[in-house]
């Protein structure tokens, strides 16, 4: 994976920046911040294997029909007459870490996001598509209200947007195919059953120039941004750091002689074998009853006194 380079206020070349980081400022500019000029990232998510085997299978089947210049079927049905868009620089489009670029004319940055599908109609104009996986009850046919659905509305608008920087005719309307895994069935027998259906959504992305304006003021500010309402990871540390705890006593203690990781000591009658990190004491408790003992210097000791 290559490494983001962090921003650095005032600088000359561009910031390259890919259409995920926009969202994160949207979302909280603080964390954004934090990420671009000081490298602190955010905790991973876990990764949709499952979701990302979909969206290969599905890139397949298109690219048959890319090929064959053909309508697929799921466009047929819904009495669209495009076809998958061919073009020597699709691959490139498609991957993570340099899709579809466009240098602003400010120079401040260079915005890159990779695209699932591109589409095209009889006159050239090109429609943007992306796949989506989900598992529920019922089949998805029209997107949601707000939340992570809206970040889905700007993802089609930023690449609406980058592919016209570059110089194509691009339509408003963008396409997700959302195929669901709807669970009808009453056994798995190692098998998913999927519905597919072609949602549409008629974006803007006027909006696009103006955000980057706001982040590079961010990014050029003295002062770390403010959190964004609903950012879960600002609300955990914010809370955290107002609990009236001594967070020393909750830490984990090493041996101020070697260095390792002592071990916790536990007193009274157990039940098999003490849990991990702890240590057996038996029921003798005396006044000065260590609470911790460092494997390596307390126990080696005792063993050599034994002996």
């Amino acid at each position: 994976m290559a490494k983001s380079v962090a921003y650095v206020p005032g600088q000359a070349s561009p910031h390259k920046m890919s259409r995920s980081k926009i969202e994160m400022f949207i979302r909280c500019p603080r964390c954004f911040v934090l990420d671009a000029k000081y490298g602190i990232k955010q905790p991973g998510g876990i990764p949709f294997t499952l979701n990302v085997a979909v969206d290969n299978l599905m890139k397949k089947e298109f690219d048959i029909h890319r090929q064959a210049k053909t309508v697929p079927q799921i466009l047929k049905y819904n009495g669209l007459d495009l076809i998958p868009f061919q073009h020597p620089d699709l691959e490139k489009w498609r991957h993570n870490f340099t899709g579809v670029q466009h240098t602003t004319s400010d120079n401040h940055f260079t915005i890159f996001g990779a695209v699932d599908d591109i589409w095209v109609d009889s006159k050239g104009v090109l429609y943007v598509v992306d796949y989506k996986a989900t598992g529920r009850q019922q089949a998805v046919t029209q997107l949601g209200e707000g939340g992570f659905y809206d970040g889905y509305r700007r993802q089609l608008e930023i690449y609406q947007w980058l592919l016209r920087k570059n110089g194509f005719e691009v339509s408003n309307i963008g396409y997700w195919v959302y195929v669901t895994a709807t669970q009808k069935e009453d056994s798995f027998n190692n098998t998913l059953h999927f519905e597919s259906n072609l949602v549409s959504y008629e974006g803007n992305s006027g909006w696009v120039e103006n955000i980057l304006a706001d982040i590079y003021t961010n990014l050029n500010e003295p002062e770390v941004a403010g959190p964004g309402e609903d950012c879960d990871v600002c609300k955990f540390f914010d809370r955290r750091a107002n609990l009236a705890i001594d967070w020393h006593e909750l830490v984990w203690k090493n041996c101020n002689e070697c260095g390792s990781r002592m071990l916790k000591t536990i007193y009274g009658m157990m039940m098999g074998d003490p849990p991990a990190g702890h240590v057996s004491m038996g029921c003798i408790v005396a006044e000065n009853a260590p609470e911790w003992l460092c494997p390596k210097c307390d126990l080696q000791n005792d063993d050599d006194e034994e002996m």
